[in-house]
């Protein structure tokens, strides 16, 4: 279980300085753009669509660290205006991982990816606290967390449904 933990830090801190590089192909960016647009219009609180944004690139970053991890060589320059058929994929991803399942070609083990994106996850969570956690309800900081977790699933989806739709 140590080697496992070791394994989770090290893909963790790894995908955490891969989002600090502008990681995202042109498609993910203007997806990432387009979505963030839309979370800024409709969040009660413009901080969450910021959040959203940092929890969307550290799940692509995760991917991606699995792609490296794996011996692939990422295609970062592709472009696409199917933003739509690429945003279905990643949300079908999305489902898949909720259930346990892997995101399109599973790369990594599946217990290692659960892991990874549970460690991105709580510690997009935990960097909120104390932002607002005591002054919302405990059903409010729940909804929050789902939709923190559901963010880092997605930008992970996103990859995924990338990197399969360039292979086809």
């Amino acid at each position: 279980m140590a080697d496992l933990d070791d394994r989770v830090a090290d893909l963790t801190f790894k995908a955490r300085a891969l989002a600090q590089a502008h990681p995202l192909t042109v498609t993910a960016t203007a997806y990432r753009e387009q979505m963030i647009v839309e979370e800024r219009r409709t969040q009660p609180m413009a901080e969450f669509a910021d959040w959203a944004a940092t929890a969307f690139l550290v799940g692509y970053c995760i991917r991606r660290i699995e792609e490296a991890d794996c011996g692939m060589v990422p295609e970062t320059s592709s472009s696409s205006d199917a933003l739509v058929p690429l945003g279905h994929d990643a949300v079908r991803y999305s489902d898949e991982i909720r259930n346990g399942r892997p995101a399109g070609t599973g790369l990594l083990e599946q217990e290692l990816v659960e892991r990874l994106l549970d460690r991105v996850i709580s510690t997009e969570i935990e960097k909120r606290v104390e932002h607002w956690k005591a002054q919302i309800s405990k059903a409010d900081w729940s909804t929050f967390e789902d939709y923190v977790a559901w963010w880092v699933i997605h930008g992970y989806s996103l990859r995924a449904a990338e990197v399969e739709r360039s292979a086809a």
